[in-house]
């Protein structure tokens, strides 16, 4: 079916009955079908804009979002993916038609710039301190840990971000202790769409011990403890339809409707899944293998477990030691999982002394088979397996970038292409002799037959060095996302609050011009010329003044970071604040003012 066959079908009634009215001006004679099927598909976004305030008729109908639906199927600027409950043909959700347009062009253009600037500074109340977070891809939903100001109790907070009535915690449950390694993934569990969430905690093995909480150790490194600890790892899940009920803009939260339809429902934090370890629980990762909902994790120093969140089947896997050195002499650093050929990524670090007190360090990229069958602890060899070159480097972290994969709900257009060549894999290796990072590219490999579709892999073949940054004597660190890294600097890594120094934007050489497209020029949507992709590898960000001064400020260290590429949205909480701070780098209309310009919209009609 054509876009203008029956395009009343698609427009609300009142706005319909509302064109059929006679007019002085000529234009506005015209019956809907004409001017959005064949008048408007020729317009760019700029026309659109314009039209809108030529007067309440233009007003009306510029505001429809069957339009800017058009613009988006449009588009070949990237966009930020839609959650699997998204229904592109529901009414309620038209309010974010118009605002994924503008997002998505507003970030690709400020991205491409020398400078990228913050488009937006929001506050969040988090009525609590905020310990590590997690955005789920598209903005509308942030997952927290969070602690009372007494350091007693913890809990998983949930916000919704994107409500006409501003940003609020919608719903909470208490983890016991902090809740660390958050990670947060739209998934379906046993045939219902929502949000899994996936974090870690520690108790102490035999009870508590007085003065011993293992809530205060470090999240991220090893640790000895006075008394031994028990590692847990959780996965909970939250149903889309209730977080949808819940975010309908039509609803006042507070209200008694809110309240009726709150209490009406499940508890939102049902549990999936726990595992306990002795030893320590690390590189949480969620994915879905076989379109079914899955976990995996690392044990600490050579175990990877993989868990069916369906079916609570485990699988697990020894990796053979190297060279027959010793257990303890080898870690796992971080690990990633490619779903679609069945394979993990891992990092190795071998620590040996061939001569005594002369060590040598070894790093190591190995690809690993998914175990298929359920098992424990069959050992296994790397399949691939790329040997770090002799480096003078000391490697204080690894971190993997997320493969590109859109969730697709039910009634969601082809916005993106079905097939082709995947970006690169992304290594970033943040460094201590000297302070830096360094970044490498794993490109895929294509896979071609006859009389079959063009497929595409990864392997360890090309493994491509790309920038080397030096930042002595401030540590790097780097927020992977999968497209769009955000690199920062703190002033220790040894603080569990450091002062955050400079944010900055990354543009690979050859990973930027890979992924940054140019529109076709046979559909443009756009009169602006894209900016030109800039040559500067690292642009640092100016921070709002009033968020720079509380970082100049000793006692208020960040605790808690998070980034979602597709947006543009970075989110920091600092200090004992119960703040969130929410930074944009795209530009869109806020959902307030959004919301109260289509109420005005129908007002309007109403009065004529």
């Amino acid at each position: 079916m054509s876009f203008s066959t029956s395009i009343t079908a698609f427009l609300p009634n009142f706005l319909t009955a509302y064109f059929m009215k006679p007019s002085i001006c000529y234009i506005q004679r015209l019956p809907l079908d004409i001017l959005v099927g064949h008048i408007f598909i020729h317009l760019h976004i700029e026309d659109i804009m314009a039209l809108r305030v030529v007067d309440k008729t233009f007003f009306l109908l510029t505001h429809e979002p069957v339009i800017w639906k058009h613009f988006l199927e449009r588009m070949k600027t990237p966009i930020p993916p839609l959650r699997p409950t998204f229904r592109y043909s529901l009414r309620a959700t038209d309010l974010e038609v118009e605002q994924l347009v503008s997002r998505g062009i507003s970030l690709e253009d400020n991205w491409r710039r020398d400078e990228p600037r913050v488009m937006d500074f929001k506050v969040l109340n988090s009525h609590h301190r905020v310990l590590d977070m997690c955005l789920l891809p598209g903005g509308k939903f942030l997952i927290a840990s969070v602690r009372d100001l007494s350091n007693h109790r913890y809990f998983i907070t949930l916000f919704s971000l994107d409500h006409p009535q501003g940003k609020r915690a919608i719903a909470r449950t208490p983890t016991i202790s902090k809740a660390y390694d958050l990670q947060a993934k739209y998934m379906k569990h046993n045939g219902t769409y929502g949000i899994m969430i996936a974090y870690t905690r520690r108790t102490v093995k035999n009870g508590e011990q007085c003065g011993i909480d293992p809530s205060d150790y470090s999240d991220t490194d090893a640790i000895d403890p006075p008394y031994p600890l028990i590692y847990e790892s959780l996965c909970l899940h939250v149903s889309l339809d209730t977080l949808e009920a819940l975010v309908d803009p039509r609803v006042k939260p507070g209200s008694i409707e809110f309240y009726n339809l709150a209490v009406s429902r499940p508890p939102p934090f049902p549990q999936v899944s726990i595992f306990e370890s002795e030893t320590r629980i690390t590189s949480l990762t969620l994915f879905e293998l076989k379109k079914k909902a899955h976990v995996a994790f690392v044990q600490q120093p050579r175990k990877m477990v993989f868990i069916d969140l369906d079916s609570s089947v485990l699988s697990s896997m020894l990796i053979q030691n190297y060279n027959d050195f010793p257990e303890k002499a080898h870690q796992i650093r971080t690990i990633r999982v490619l779903s679609d050929q069945n394979d993990v990524v891992v990092i190795r670090t071998i620590v040996s002394e061939p001569t005594p007190g002369h060590p040598s360090t070894l790093h190591f990229i190995e690809m690993f088979h998914i175990p298929e069958n359920p098992g424990n602890d069959a050992i296994v060899k790397p399949f691939e397996r790329c040997e770090w070159p002799v480096d003078p480097r000391v490697f204080a972290s690894f971190h993997l970038s997320d493969p590109v994969t859109p969730s697709i709900g039910i009634d969601h257009p082809n916005l993106r292409p079905a097939s082709g060549c995947p970006p690169p894999l992304s290594l970033y290796c943040p460094t201590l002799e000297p302070v830096g990072i360094v970044h490498y590219l794993i490109w895929p490999k294509i896979k071609e037959e006859p009389n079959k579709p063009t497929q595409y892999y990864f392997d360890l073949d090309c493994v491509v060095p790309q920038t080397v940054h030096v930042s002595a004597p401030w540590a790097t660190n780097v927020l992977a996302g999968s497209s769009k890294p955000l690199m920062y600097t703190v002033d220790s890594t040894r603080k569990d609050a450091p002062k955050l120094l400079t944010i900055r934007r990354y543009l690979s050489p050859q990973l930027n011009p890979f992924i940054h497209s140019v529109e076709d020029s046979s559909e443009p949507i756009s009169r602006k010329d894209r900016p030109a992709l800039s040559r500067k590898h690292y642009s640092s960000i100016d921070l709002p003044e009033y968020l720079r001064r509380k970082f100049d400020n000793m006692d208020m260290g960040l605790t808690a970071l998070t980034w979602d590429d597709t947006i543009g949205r970075v989110c920091l909480a600092c200090g004992n604040e119960f703040r969130i701070y929410i930074l944009d780098f795209a530009f869109a209309a806020t959902p307030d003012n959004r919301f109260k310009q289509w109420q005005l919209a129908q007002r309007m009609q109403r009065m004529n």
